[in-house]
């Protein structure tokens, strides 16, 4: 076959086939075969695997387009930038950070993972990022649980993203973790302020662990 019928094929088939962009990320994420990860430092392609698939899931299901998404590794200890932002119309990263976690899910490392009011635990799951208000920390996006059983008491809980002077790399050295909060994912002031306006009512956010009875019952995975 002649050189040019066989780019023609091929490219017939590009055009033929119903394969999204954001589908096409899915797989690529756990091929390792999308150039983006590599500028993602720390950000392990399974996890924006299972990221992606629910960013895709969830605009299907809600009709509605998010520009931002955002991604905790909880699996990373504290002392490591875990707190990924990725704009997905050009899939590059916008910001990748400290984040902590609630106080009773661990110390150092995040180990138990709760819905429960009071609990003082981070959940896991995906979350909308919604509207901005200020209260106890100034600036705060309130955020939507969108996994029922998992975190779908976020807004009674009073879960929402904000800035914590406790967020501070300094900490990690002094005393080998980052604070907690009381639950919710609290960002260093400087990265916070900066990306709020941006991701309020235009983000989701994807709270990982490598928890089988979260990763095999989630409706967005499956």
């Amino acid at each position: 076959m002649k050189t040019y019928q066989k780019v023609l094929i091929i490219a017939l088939v590009a055009i033929l086939l119903p394969f999204s962009k954001s589908e096409a990320l899915v797989q690529g994420a756990k091929d390792g075969e999308i150039p983006q990860l590599k500028k993602i430092a720390g950000l392990n392609p399974s996890v924006y695997a299972y990221a992606l698939k629910g960013f895709n899931s969830i605009q299907d299901s809600l009709h509605k387009k998010f520009r931002y998404l955002a991604v905790v590794d909880f699996s990373k200890p504290s002392t490591e930038r875990r707190f990924y932002l990725i704009d997905l119309t050009d899939t590059s990263l916008v910001c990748t950070d400290y984040v902590c976690h609630g106080k009773h899910t661990g110390e150092n490392f995040a180990t138990s993972f709760s819905n429960e009011i009071e609990s003082n635990k981070s959940s896991l799951g995906f979350y909308m990022l919604s509207e901005t208000y200020t209260g106890q920390h100034g600036l705060s996006i309130r955020m939507d649980g969108l996994d029922k059983g998992f975190n779908d008491n976020a807004r009674k809980r009073a879960i929402v993203m904000h800035t914590a002077d406790y967020a501070d790399e300094k900490l990690c050295k002094s005393q080998g973790r980052l604070g907690r909060s009381l639950g919710c994912p609290a960002l260093p002031v400087s990265t916070f302020t900066t990306i709020a306006p941006q991701v309020a009512n235009n983000a989701l956010i994807f709270h990982y662990y490598p928890d089988n009875n979260y990763l095999n019952t989630s409706v967005w995975l499956h």
